[in-house]
């Protein structure tokens, strides 16, 4: 029996790879899905087979030779993907292998899953792993069973197959090496360490449907599944306003031409104690006060200690805390990935018009350079596509020539410094840059008195 879907496309579930491959895998393409142990791949499998019954009316048949039927259906609860509901249903089978011994035991299974594919006319396969399957035989049976069972065999269902692999530490090649020619596409997930952190890397090595613009992505796992994270293009929608966001320090706004524009980002730098921190508690505080919702993400400051210090400045934070939402996050804990996955769903869980990014700096310890800046750039970019007016801290002196790399990316340059003259230490403020707008360019003096700022 043969029976094809009219879209081209087959949607792997993962919304950011749909969005490199064009749209998904060829439908009726065989694709071989490798990595480390523990990196990922039956997750990756499941939600392909997953999001193809329950969002694209695939019906689909996974065949473990790993897991039994209840171990796979409780571990998968763990993300959302309820199985047991999509058996009743009849649009999914789970298929439990016994270790095989002979190619005997193997040509049953390969007849079994033949017939599941038959009984739901499934449009979607996982065959998790191969490599356990042709443990039975020799590297030339192995490469003609393969082409003739699994490759020719399900050809005439127009069946998108994912063939999961093994790819032991410290090799390159896949399984035989075989399985890589045949294969109409090849996805590798690996796992790497960089700087005390275990990243999880996504590699495309072949893709016969769609030219990709880069090989390797970092991914996470999530709740909901696998996320991929992809830099963000700069014509994303979203940018400054023509509105104005109080900061909460009068002379502040005053110096701004009345306030933020709204949907701004702003770099607040400066050495240790010249007042990074207070300013932007000012600048959440308000919006608080007015209704808005806001986040403010500390990497320096437990979140007692910064409820410790709004409550010195003579705010009643328990009016506030319906508006307010304070994280304290260590950067030791997070790759850029998963801190970029972590933003965006507080973005989608909490909506906020402001955030505060207090001690930004401390991620530049953590990660190089160049992922720090285009972590901080796609932040950015994501808070504009949201209409988010974004404050972020950084730790260097711009006055005295100190480079910030991320200054290019902000709308707003605010500048501290501290001026030693006459035996005494004075704090110093100055607008470097606002776009789209006037600002005061004088340099001013800035006193912190009893918790609150004042510019003189």
């Amino acid at each position: 029996m043969s029976y094809k879907n009219i879209n081209k496309k087959c949607p792997t579930g993962i919304k950011e790879l749909d969005h490199i491959l064009g749209g998904g895998f060829d439908r009726g393409s065989i694709v071989l899905l490798a990595g480390h142990p523990g990196a990922g791949k039956s997750t990756f499998a499941a939600q392909f087979v997953y999001k193809g019954a329950s969002e694209y009316g695939e019906p689909g048949v996974y065949v473990s030779f790993s897991e039994s039927k209840k171990e796979f259906y409780e571990h998968m609860k763990a993300f959302g993907f309820d199985f047991d509901k999509l058996e009743k249903k009849n649009i999914f089978k789970f298929l439990s292998m016994i270790s095989i011994a002979d190619e005997k035991i193997v040509g049953s299974i390969i007849n079994n899953i033949y017939g599941a594919v038959e009984e739901i006319r499934a449009k979607r396969l996982v065959i998790d792993s191969i490599t356990s399957m042709l443990e039975a035989f020799t590297l030339k049976e192995a490469r003609a069973f393969l082409h003739a069972n699994v490759l020719l065999g399900l050809k005439p269902y127009g069946i998108t197959t994912l063939l999961i692999a093994d790819l032991p530490w410290g090799k390159e090649t896949i399984g035989h090496g075989f399985e890589e020619f045949l294969a109409d596409a090849i996805i590798v997930l690996k796992l790497d360490e960089k700087r005390g952190l275990t990243r999880r890397i996504l590699e495309i090595r072949k893709n016969r449907g769609a030219p990709t613009p880069r090989v390797s992505y970092d991914f996470v796992i999530t709740n909901e599944g696998i996320k991929l994270y992809v830099p963000l293009e700069a014509s994303l929608s979203g940018g400054f306003t023509k509105e104005r966001a109080p900061t909460g320090i009068p002379e502040l706004d005053e110096m701004l031409g009345g306030g933020i524009l709204k949907g701004s980002v702003v770099l607040i730098s400066g050495p240790s104690g010249t007042g990074k921190t207070l300013i932007s508690l000012n600048f959440a505080i308000e919006g608080a006060r007015r209704g808005e919702r806001v986040v403010y993400i500390s990497f320096e400051e437990p979140r007692n200690q910064l409820k410790t210090a709004i409550r010195n400045m003579g705010v009643n934070l328990e009016e506030l805390e319906k508006y307010l939402y304070i994280y304290s996050l260590s950067p030791r804990l997070f790759t850029p990935a998963a801190l970029y996955s972590f933003y965006d769903k507080l973005l989608e869980k909490h909506k906020p018009s402001r955030v505060v990014i207090d001690g930004a700096y401390a991620l530049a310890r953590h990660y190089e350079e160049e992922e720090y800046l285009e972590l901080i750039r796609n932040i950015s970019l994501l808070s504009k596509a949201h209409r988010v007016t974004l404050v972020v801290t950084a730790l260097s002196n711009i006055i005295s020539l100190e480079e910030v790399g991320i200054s290019t990316i902000a709308d707003v340059l605010i500048a501290l410094w501290f001026d030693i003259s006459g035996g005494y230490i004075r704090k110093k403020i100055a607008i470097l840059k606002q776009r789209g707008s006037w600002h005061d360019a004088r340099q001013k003096e800035l006193v912190i008195e009893d918790g609150k700022v004042k510019i003189i």
